[in-house]
């Protein structure tokens, strides 16, 4: 049969579509062919240099190995992928994706036992995870995926590293070791201070310092299982100390994974077998064989049976939890409750945090990179029911969780709890209702007063409209002689943020010298804000201070914070004026406290918060609602409502009753 083929002319747009078409498809190719030709070559290379075995020497080696090897390897085999099925987790987690399970982990584990025998690990990682957990999305799969293949490389060069230093196979190969613990120190760190990263419209988290050390721990469990379970198949001819090989196998599993060969089959055998140059190269192979029937093809069979055979392992209903039936509700920092013991706790409507119930107790709460923080003490509620749900969220996000400047009850009841507390802070408060400026305790506060009014300072409580104008200007210039303003734990200026507050403005001759702002509440006003000209009168800011002292008093207001000074070992060097001026007023020192379930979850916490605290966001603007929206909802609030039901009416009931004195 004869075939005529008509070749036509091509337009400059044709002849472009076809180049891309072309290249498009001679790259898709390459990355196909580029691990099968890896295999190839590396299999050429160990036969030129080495010398490849006969079927007939494998076969012998491995009926020479003891039946006690054989089980042993599969027992460290077994703790290998029960380690990689909790690293799945904590990937779930971080991605929150609601699926960090049994069925995650299971999942995880058969994924994992599939891709490294097929190869090509993102695209059949991606759909054995798919396939097992019908809840996740392709491209969630996706993203676990390549995170769990990028934080595992990333930790295993850690770890690779540490043991390169310790037991180096190769004189001169500590250094290497070296390089590679501090390229991931240099990591973590900057992963730590630039918690995100964009590009573009994409945008990276980075896995938090909790989620490192649990990824970190499960990847040594996995390593070095994975590697006893080779050093266990060894032949008898071949003496390899344990502390030997397993550095060998972490160097040879990283340059299987980055060659993506199918199953990693050729640059694992040709580094171990490099790397140990003075072993029995054939008894040495046939243990790589025994390994890889072992820890690839035993484990590949039974995720195979999980992908194609429907209901293989999948998890069983678990009985609903107390947490469970009891519901919980998300809701903005506008809601917080008008009637809260603590004022201050407002401070979450700059700052992104939100109010959460967990239970039936409610907590003012802000989600960090790196942790879960509770400001002050619960809402409302039964405080020795949170310690646990708070820990589980905090949880849940790979973080660590913490109650920040807690009083003394609820740090007792945290310590009964379990949890670790420390002392960080003393707030001071007086009494508006029987606060006088009278006695010795004030004499340098009268001395202030005195000094504001002979100067001509004027203070008066600011009316509905705020001169921001002025008071923009004033924080300005506040700013350039302070530095930067601190945040996330303290108010920074913003008009709407202004709007819910008591502000009390201190004037002279028509000019705005500085002003004070406070939290407010029936039962409680705190101190927010106090900003002041450099060249403002002296007692100034006394003079404000005392002003709002007195308001309070006329609206019979029982407590008014100072808000908090540091009260720790290095106290006395972070700002001894802050606590000279609140010490004017004679107030009553109240400790505060810090509070976590364990000493490393209290570090974490404490370097966050301090990151936080001096290197704060953009200050996020407090929205208004006007009162055509009152009664109604955003989409976005709408959607928090339908993501956390609202608790059921007797819920709310339990709340009032409990909040009830």
């Amino acid at each position: 049969m004869l075939m005529t083929i008509h070749t036509l002319p091509l337009s400059g747009a044709g002849r472009g579509h076809l180049w891309t078409s072309l290249k498009d498809g001679f790259g898709a190719g390459f990355r196909w062919a580029a691990p099968v030709a890896m295999t190839v070559l590396c299999l050429w290379a160990f036969e030129a240099k080495l010398g490849l075995p006969s079927l007939a020497e494998l076969g012998h080696t491995l009926a020479a190995l003891p039946a006690w090897g054989w089980l042993g390897a599969s027992i460290a085999t077994a703790i290998s992928f029960w380690a990689l099925g909790r690293y799945d987790s904590v990937a779930h987690r971080h991605l929150q994706t609601g699926l960090d399970g049994a069925a995650a982990r299971r999942a995880g584990m058969a994924a994992i036992a599939f891709s490294q025998t097929a190869g090509f690990g993102l695209i059949t990682g991606t759909y054995a995870r798919w396939r097992l957990l019908p809840g996740l999305t392709a491209l969630h799969a996706a993203k676990i995926t390549a995170l769990v293949g990028f934080t595992f490389m990333a930790t295993l060069a850690a770890i690779a590293g540490v043991a390169l230093v310790l037991f180096p196979p190769i004189q001169g190969f500590g250094w290497i070791g070296g390089l590679l613990l501090a390229g991931f120190i240099c990591a973590v760190a900057a992963s730590f201070w630039f918690p995100s990263l964009r590009i573009g419209k994409l945008r990276l988290r980075w896995p938090s310092l909790i989620a490192l050390t649990a990824l970190m721990g499960w990847t040594l469990i996995d390593v070095v299982a994975a590697g006893t379970a080779l050093w266990m198949l060894l032949p008898d001819t071949v003496q390899i100390a344990w502390s030997t090989l397993v550095p060998v196998y972490l160097i040879a599993l990283g340059a299987a994974i980055l060659s993506s060969a199918p199953g990693g089959a050729g640059p694992l055998e040709l580094t171990v077998c490099a790397l140990l140059p003075s072993a029995d190269t054939g008894a040495l192979l046939g243990a790589l064989v025994a390994f890889r029937l072992v820890y690839y093809v035993l484990p590949a069979a039974l995720a195979c049976g999980m992908l194609f055979l429907p209901g293989m392992g999948r998890a069983k209903s678990s009985a609903p939890t107390d947490a469970d039936l009891l519901g919980a509700r998300r809701t903005p920092a506008a809601d917080l409750p008008a009637t809260r013991a603590c004022a201050e706790a407002a401070i979450i409507r700059q700052n992104g945090g939100h109010v959460q119930a967990l239970g039936l107790n409610q907590l003012a709460i802000l989600d960090s990179p790196q942790c879960t923080v509770a400001f002050f003490d619960p809402l409302s509620g039964h405080t020795p029911e949170v310690f646990a749900p708070l820990a589980a969220y905090a949880r849940q996000r790979n973080g660590s969780a913490c109650f920040y400047k807690c009083g003394a009850r609820t740090g007792t009841q945290a310590r009964k709890a379990g949890w670790k507390i420390l002392r960080i802070a003393q707030e001071a408060v007086v009494r508006p209702t029987t606060f006088s400026d009278s006695g010795s305790s004030h004499r340098q506060l009268r001395r202030k007063l005195r000094h504001a009014e002979k100067a001509g300072l004027k203070v008066m409580q600011a009316p509905a409209s705020l001169p921001i104008d002025q008071m923009g200007a004033i924080d300005a210039a506040w700013q350039s002689t302070h530095g930067h303003a601190h945040g996330t734990t303290m108010g920074r200026f913003e008009p709407g943020y202004l709007a819910e507050q008591r502000v009390f403005l201190g004037w002279k001759d028509g000019r705005l010298e500085g002003f004070v702002s406070l939290h407010a509440t029936p039962g409680e006003w705190c101190l927010d804000l106090i900003r002041i000209v450099p060249d403002a009168p002296d007692g100034t800011g006394h003079a404000l201070v005392r002003t709002a002292i007195a308001a309070a008093a006329l609206e019979n207001v029982p407590r008014l914070s100072l808000a908090a000074v540091p009260d720790h070992r290095w106290a006395k060097h972070t700002d001894p004026g802050l606590r000279r001026f609140k010490s004017c007023f004679a107030p009553r020192w109240e400790p505060r406290y810090l509070a976590s379930p364990s000493w490393p979850q209290m570090a974490v916490s404490l370097i966050e918060l301090l990151r936080l605290v001096h290197r704060p966001g953009p200050v996020q603007p407090v929205l208004q609602t006007s009162s055509d929206d009152a009664g109604q909802t955003s989409d976005a609030e709408n959607d928090l409502l339908d993501r956390y039901p609202a608790h059921n009416e007797l819920e709310q009931n339990e709340i009032a009753l409990r909040a009830a004195p």
